[in-house]
């Protein structure tokens, strides 16, 4: 039997305007652990992304085994991301919480904003959790999910 191809997830990824605001709601407010912040130069930023003429300032925050690592390009490229999740390529971070309601109003304070309302599960495997998606200011989406609390 041969090994597989791919034997881990490295890490999510997700552009931001200002990485030192981002690493003050992913580490400070939403509990992450700040594992490094890194610089790429132009050229090692053309070869590894494609985007020409751009550095990028970086972090990887970590909660257990997951890693996000947060990139703010400098010059920004403006435009927006996708403006729907359901654009082909439109990529999202899911976040498990157990209070959605502090998370949703510490999210808004770093420019997040719900897309709609928390929708409650009713049936099947996730019954009683709620579920909502945030879009960032600048593009990018959020999934807060809200496993119900025990008595």
């Amino acid at each position: 039997m041969t090994a597989p191809l791919v034997s881990d997830v490295a890490h999510a990824g997700l552009t931001v305007d200002d990485l030192d605001d981002a690493l003050v709601l992913w580490c400070s407010g939403l509990g992450f652990a700040l594992e490094r912040t890194f610089t790429l130069d132009t050229r090692t930023t053309t070869a590894t992304t494609g985007v020409q003429g751009s550095t990028i300032r970086a972090g990887t925050v970590t909660l257990g085994d997951q890693r996000i690592e947060l990139l703010q390009y400098d010059p920004p490229r403006s435009g927006r991301a996708s403006d729907s999740p359901a654009h082909t390529g439109t990529v999202h971070i899911a976040l498990t919480v157990s209070d959605l309601d502090r998370v949703l109003d510490l999210c808004a304070a770093h420019g997040w904003r719900p897309v709609g309302e928390p929708h409650e599960m009713t049936s099947g495997a996730r019954t009683g959790t709620r579920i909502i998606y945030l879009e960032g200011a600048l593009g990018g989406f959020l999934e807060l999910i809200a496993p119900p609390q025990l008595p």
